[in-house]
């Protein structure tokens, strides 16, 4: 008997063991290698890839088996992965969001230990879980609501979480977990936290594929196993099973580049459509909810990937394309993760989930993946929580804009705005969300500075991704009293108790500026340059521009209209787009040190162009402006981006002396950096390119407004103490910048020590 167990646990060994995963790098690739490759079946999983120069992806033995006999060339950069990512994995590591026994990682009887945890110490928010099915070994898939009352089914939008189509992809929900933790350890603490359990119904189906999960402990219990698909037999050798996220019925089986009717291959599709329970139970589950956005976490390539993924002709309406593209460039707004379609990013797929929830019920499903190239399918035990931080912005988006998000926005004529002007508003409402908005919303105004005409309204709904436009709504005008230089506000406030409202505020600045610096760099005016930098240096030059992929990376000409030449980081000539980037540091430009002390106001305006979401590690760096007042011994920041923006950009600073005093040694100075964090794939941050050009500072003169002028006639006389008195009778109401100059000695009350501070005034003349 002990014999037969030693046998058996022999040929289980073997079996295990018998698929071995590398990395491997084709040097100048082709398409024709990548149709080769996709024909005779060679899965090109998560590429790396930088075209024409190189392609990295994982590859099996039974991979390189077809390679080798097709004679294509390639380069071993890991020989074996799973032994690699497991020597980066330890249980000597702790969170604040609970410890995995598989390097980190929750196996699934811990998936399902802590939806029971998290339930036990949130029930205010979490509703037990429930199983939605079972998988073909017999296991449940597990969902979990979140919401402010979770037992109920309430009229709010739902969303929904899905992690673990592949078994080889922890991170998927391992940041799940994350989120969910979040927002119930934020509720009443973070304002976004409150409001999407207050207003959403979020669902999370963290593990579609278990059966794969508990294969993979099996083979490697700290963790690093590659078993992908679920655990049907399918294969007379490795790997078994169906790929689930080629398993679902729109566009299944298109082809066999975008899924493969092979069962021995990565993307296996399976028999036919649903054909497995896994996926069965996510349909069944989506069919019987209404979810009209959706994030399918996957791993790795850091990348958002939107619907469709089976052609490189995208069919998507252009209405839904625009939704599609402006949510995922927000989503990727602060991790820096390529955009685009499958066949855009990757390579086309058929069968998949977020097409089949758009194709057929028109969800706005993406699919993030998470983690870089150098992160892997097990991104070391310390990148868990970094790669679940990265994340949280796009779980919060995706949680706000499934429902209505109501905003008001007001327009007026371009200034200058002057003093006893009147200026006409213009009222937009919009809902920027995916739902029509529920209960009624409140839109109301109020400034503390001008005096407006403007009356508050209500309305019954507005129609998800709408707006409506009131046209000219009201009026504002701006008082004799206001000093030039001055920043107006008004306030535009949104109230719905059962949807997220944004606030805004639109401001006016007061008076009409005049130039007193103006700098096209046409000429040496003085500017400085310093560098920690390798390459990159800020010089004042003619552009030469740089591409990447269609994109701008470099500008190939400067913003000014009668000029050609600016500020640019590296202006080396070369194809290559990473030549003579900003590398292994900062290179900062210093302004002259110009005399500001006669005034209490001006504007700093400037056009910039920064680059910074190409290469290894994008969104990693800062564009960073920074102002001292005492000739460049101390800086206090301006402005501080990780955004690219790859075209010329006008920013323009209105500078106060209150916050802090104006001399005759006021620099500024502009920073563009490449900086290498933990985790970064290669040997430093993203390509850094940068452009500064058109700098001017514009400044205002003192107003000419008169203590205890409260009609605003340029006198004060007798008719401005009648005012007062008849404001202090109520004959007569004052406006608020009136009460401002009647109340004369500050203490917010309108009476007789007014009036005696007026007539002193008046005697004194």
């Amino acid at each position: 008997m002990i014999i037969k167990y030693i046998i058996i646990c022999f040929l289980c060994s073997f079996v295990f063991s018998s698929q071995i995963y590398k990395e491997i790098r084709i040097d100048n690739p082709n398409s024709e290698i990548v149709h080769i490759l996709n024909q005779n079946g060679v899965h090109i999983d998560h590429a790396h890839f930088s075209k024409g120069e190189y392609l990295i992806f994982v590859a099996s033995s039974n991979d390189i088996n077809i390679m080798n006999s097709l004679n294509i060339d390639y380069d071993i950069l890991v020989d074996d992965l799973e032994f690699f990512y497991q020597s980066r994995l330890t249980d000597n590591y702790t969170r604040e969001f609970g410890l995995g026994s598989m390097g980190g990682y929750y196996t699934f009887e811990e998936i399902e230990q802590n939806l029971d945890d998290l339930y036990n110490q949130y029930p205010q928010f979490v509703k037990e879980k429930i199983s939605i099915g079972t998988t073909l070994e017999g296991r449940d898939i597990w969902a979990i609501k979140l919401s402010d009352n979770p037992n109920i089914d309430e009229d709010e939008s739902e969303v929904l979480y899905t992690g673990l189509h592949h078994a080889r992809e922890p991170m998927s929900y391992m940041n799940l977990f994350y989120y969910m933790h979040w927002l119930c350890e934020n509720y009443g603490i973070e304002e976004k936290a409150t409001e999407i359990l207050n207003t959403r119904e979020l669902w999370f189906i963290p593990a579609i594929n278990p059966d794969g999960l508990v294969y993979n402990e099996s083979i490697a219990p700290n963790g690093g196993g590659l078993q992908r698909k679920n655990g049907r037999q399918t294969c007379s050798s490795t790997p078994d099973g169906v790929d689930l996220n080629r398993n679902y019925s729109f566009q299944w089986g298109l082809d066999d580049q975008g899924s493969s009717g092979d069962g021995c291959s990565e993307t296996y599709r399976g028999s036919s459509p649903f054909s497995e329970p896994e996926s069965q139970a996510v349909r069944d589950f989506v069919e019987s909810h209404d979810f009209p956005i959706a994030l399918n976490y996957h791993s790795y390539s850091d990348l958002l990937i939107y619907p469709f993924g089976y052609s490189y002709e995208n069919d998507v309406p252009a209405e839904d394309l625009n939704t599609f593209i402006e949510y995922g460039q927000e989503m990727v707004k602060y991790n820096g993760y390529a955009l685009g379609t499958g066949p855009e990013l990757l390579y086309p797929v058929n069968g998949e989930a977020c097409d089949w929830m758009y194709g057929e019920h028109q969800i706005f499903a993406y699919t993030p993946e998470i983690g870089g190239q150098s992160d892997g399918f097990w991104p070391a035990t310390d990148r868990i929580v970094p790669l679940a931080e990265e994340n949280l912005h796009p779980n919060q988006f995706l949680s706000i804009h499934a429902g209505a998000v109501i905003s008001a926005e007001l327009e007026t004529l371009e200034g200058p705005y002057l003093q006893g002007e009147t200026y006409p508003l213009y009222l937009l409402i919009e809902n920027i969300g995916l739902s029509e908005s529920r209960g009624n919303t409140t839109v109301s105004f109020s400034s503390s500075d001008l005096n407006l005409d403007l009356e508050s309204l209500d309305i019954s709904s507005i129609d998800g991704r709408s707006e409506i436009d009131f046209g000219e709504f009201g009026a504002f005008s701006v008082p004799q009293n206001i000093d030039n230089g001055t920043v107006a506000f008004i306030n535009i406030q949104v109230s719905n108790s059962d949807e997220i409202c944004k606030d805004t505020t639109l401001e006016i600045l007061i008076g009409e500026p005049e130039i007193l610096i103006e700098d096209n760099f046409e000429s040496d005016s003085g500017w400085v340059v310093e560098s920690s930098s390798s390459a990159g240096l800020w010089e004042r030059a003619i552009p030469n521009a740089t591409f990447y992929e269609g994109q701008d990376v470099q500008p190939g000409y400067d913003h000014s209209s009668d000029g050609d030449y600016c500020f640019v980081t590296g202006n080396g000539v070369s194809n290559s787009v990473g030549f003579d980037d900003v590398d292994a540091g900062s290179t900062i430009l210093y302004s002259p040190i110009y005399d500001l002390s006669d005034y209490s106001t001006f504007i700093v305006s400037y056009w910039r162009w920064y680059t910074n979401n190409v290469g290894d590690n994008p969104g990693n760096d800062l564009w960073k402006v920074e102002i001292s007042n005492n000739g460049g011994n101390s800086w206090s920041s301006l402005e501080v981006t990780s955004q690219t923006d790859n075209f010329w950009k006008n920013i323009q600073l209105v500078m106060n002396s209150d916050l802090f005093d104006f001399t005759d040694q006021m620099q500024f100075r502009f920073i563009a950096e490449d900086i290498q964090y933990p985790g970064d794939s290669g040997s430093g941050g993203s390509i850094v390119e940068a452009a500064l050009d058109d700098f001017s500072i514009l400044v205002f003169e003192q107003s000419n407004t008169i203590p205890g002028d409260i009609n605003y006639d340029l006198a004060v006389d007798v008719l401005d103490v009648v005012l007062i008195v008849n404001f202090i009778l109520d004959t007569q109401t004052p406006s608020g910048s009136q009460f401002d100059s009647s109340d004369l000695n500050n203490d917010g009350v309108l009476n007789v020590v007014d009036i005696v501070s007026l007539i002193n005034i008046i005697l004194d003349l």
